[in-house]
C-alpha cells in the first residue's frame, strides 16, 4: 500500500514539473512548504523523479545555457549567476559551459552586432563606454569586454 502523503508530494511535484522545469534544489523547496512533507518522502519522490528522467539537473543546464548563448546572448557570468539562485553550483555550470565549447568573446561580439542601432549616434568617447556598460549587464568579463572592444574599435 502506498503512503498517501507520498502520493500528495508526488503530485505537487508533477504539478510543478507540468509548468516548467525545475531543478532538484527548487523542487525540494517546494515539497518543503508542504504539510505532509518528511525528508525520507521528499528524497524518494526526488529520486523517483529523477529515475523517470523527469528531474534531471545537467539537461536543465545544458538547455539553461543554449538558450543564453543562441537566443539571449548572455555571458557566462549572468548565466552562472541564474542558475546558482536556482541551486545549481557555479563550478557545476563552468564545467558544463567548457563541455558545451561555448565562445563567450563570440557571443560578446554578436550581442553588440545585434545592438549595433542602439549605439549609432553616440559620440566616439562615449561609443566605448556605453558597449562596454551593455556588454558588462549581459554578464561578460571584464576580459571578454576589453578584448571585444579592441578588436570593434
Amino acid at each position: 500500500m502506498e503512503d498517501p502523503d507520498y502520493r500528495q508530494l508526488m503530485n505537487v511535484a508533477m504539478r510543478a514539473l507540468s509548468q516548467r522545469a525545475h531543478t532538484t534544489h527548487e523542487l525540494e523547496e517546494k515539497l518543503k512548504k508542504r504539510p505532509h512533507y518528511s525528508l525520507e518522502r521528499g528524497k524518494a519522490v526526488l529520486s523517483r523523479l529523477q529515475e523517470l528522467g523527469l528531474l534531471n539537473d545537467d539537461a536543465f543546464i545544458r538547455r539553461t545555457l543554449e538558450e543564453a548563448s543562441q537566443l539571449r546572448f548572455q555571458g557566462r557570468m549572468k548565466v552562472a549567476t541564474r542558475l546558482y539562485r536556482r541551486g545549481i553550483p557555479t563550478q557545476k555550470t563552468e564545467a558544463v559551459w567548457r563541455e558545451m565549447g561555448i565562445s563567450e568573446k563570440e557571443l560578446a561580439k554578436e550581442a553588440l552586432r545585434r545592438a549595433t542601432k542602439r549605439f549609432a549616434k553616440l559620440h566616439k568617447n562615449k561609443l566605448y563606454q556605453r558597449r562596454a556598460q551593455f556588454l558588462s549587464s549581459r554578464g561578460f568579463s571584464p576580459d571578454t569586454i576589453y578584448s571585444v572592444l579592441g578588436d570593434t574599435l
